[in-house]
């Protein structure tokens, strides 16, 4: 197998093979990206971001414009305890549906607070990792970066 040419990511591989306790060439980079940062692959059904402190600021910020329809529905849901959860939406509409939408609340929101705010707000509460961390909303920390599982 192929070793990582880019010296950032080969650390990144490094320091997630020790947090897996696996062997660093059994972890593949993706092709594309992710919030703007490359992600890591164990086996078929595993998938993490390994970003350092101010990467891992920056995809959050960027997680939460566009998961804006997402966050919408489980502040409603919670506000007048629906039981039910966003993630249901998936099934029932297609998800060039789901960005229109996304998208139509990006304008709300720039015509009224503007997305900074936002994202500032959700951050200082602590939501990094719940972004970030589609599985377990956890962040991890292994050798200087935060490693947050995606699926």
């Amino acid at each position: 197998m192929q070793g990582i040419q880019d010296p950032t990511l080969f650390q990144k591989q490094q320091a997630l093979a020790r947090f897996l306790k696996v062997d660093p060439d059994s972890l593949t980079v993706s092709r594309g990206s992710l919030y703007g940062f490359k992600a890591f692959f164990h086996g078929s059904n595993e998938a993490y971001l390994v970003l350092t402190d101010s990467e891992a600021t920056n995809a959050a910020e960027q997680a939460v414009s566009e998961k804006l329809w997402f966050i919408c529905l489980e502040t409603l849901f919670a506000y007048f305890d629906i039981d039910a959860y966003p993630s249901d939406v998936l099934g029932r509409m297609k998800t060039k549906e789901i960005r229109r939408v996304n998208d139509e609340i990006k304008v709300l929101l720039h015509n009224t607070t503007g997305m900074p705010m936002l994202q500032q707000k959700m951050l200082s509460c602590g939501n990094r990792k719940n972004l970030l961390a589609d599985y377990d909303q956890a962040e991890h920390f292994q050798d200087g970066y935060f490693i947050y599982r995606l699926y």
